[in-house]
């Protein structure tokens, strides 16, 4: 008996793809559809994220990031309205398990909003969701 298996997700970087291709070595696979973005070019609010170029506006200027402040911003960015756990964000940024205890995520989140935010201490992207994680937002 043959098995199909579809599987269907947001996969900005191909980490997803790649970690199920690897699971099936060995085995009979074959990708049918890969569907290409819409638009290599992320619009929420103000700010504009140019995937191709890795680069990054607010409000028309551009922001300098480094890799995992953009990989951060780049991971809720996809999804906006989206709560993305610590351990999400430091998979997206570093791509390794998230160690507890570490303060990685909550630096990069801070000097994502300093560099993006109006008032970093009274975000309109980037919102801390208690207790879950942080997601962004498009601003009221």
């Amino acid at each position: 008996m043959e098995e199909i298996v579809v599987i269907r997700a947001r996969d900005p970087d191909g980490s997803v793809f790649k970690a199920v291709m690897d699971s099936l070595k060995g085995k009979r696979a074959e990708v049918v559809d890969v569907a290409a973005p819409a638009t290599s070019v992320l619009r929420i609010g103000e700010l504009e994220i140019h995937h191709k170029h890795r680069r990054v506006l607010m409000a028309g200027r551009e922001v300098e990031l480094n890799h995992g402040e953009y990989a951060m911003l780049y991971c809720m960015a996809s999804s906006p309205g989206q709560v993305f756990s610590k351990a999400q964000l430091y998979e997206a940024a570093w791509g390794e398990e998230y160690l507890h205890g570490t303060n990685s995520v909550e630096n990069t989140i801070w000097r994502l909003r300093r560099k993006l935010e109006e008032d970093p201490r009274h975000p309109a992207y980037i919102k801390t969701v208690v207790g879950t994680g942080y997601r962004l937002d498009y601003p009221h």
